[in-house]
């Protein structure tokens, strides 16, 4: 895919112009399924054992939607507790957040609830 001056120019050879960036973040407690949602957006990829995350991890997406092309900075947030505190971090600035969980488990859907909201209010 080249560039030109018009704006970018896709693989059929059509100019595209508008060009939109957006900071997504997935949350949720760990193993509900987050990286995997991410690398099949992203890579097309499944892993039946997928690895948790330490931290966050940062992935890119570029969509071209008729006349638009959208790139998604994805940073994928680690489930766990012990990670819990650094969730702000990841989330300031972000555009768009998709929360993620297991609707069997009602306690940790209530504890989410909770962090979602403690975080937004502060």
């Amino acid at each position: 895919m080249s560039a030109n001056r018009s704006g970018v120019q896709r693989p059929n050879g059509a100019t595209q112009g508008k060009i939109c960036q957006f900071k997504l973040v997935l949350l949720g407690e760990s193993a509900v399924g987050k990286s995997s949602l991410v690398l099949r957006f992203v890579k097309g990829q499944f892993h039946e054992y997928q690895e948790s995350t330490i931290g966050a991890a940062f992935l890119t997406q570029t969509v071209c939607l008729d006349d638009t092309t959208v790139k998604f900075e994805i940073w994928d947030t680690a489930g766990q507790e012990r990670y819990h505190s650094l969730a702000p971090m990841y989330y300031r600035g972000a555009q768009a957040a998709i929360v993620v969980y297991d609707i069997t488990n009602q306690v940790l859907m209530r504890e989410l609830r909770y962090r979602l909201s403690v975080n937004t209010n502060s």
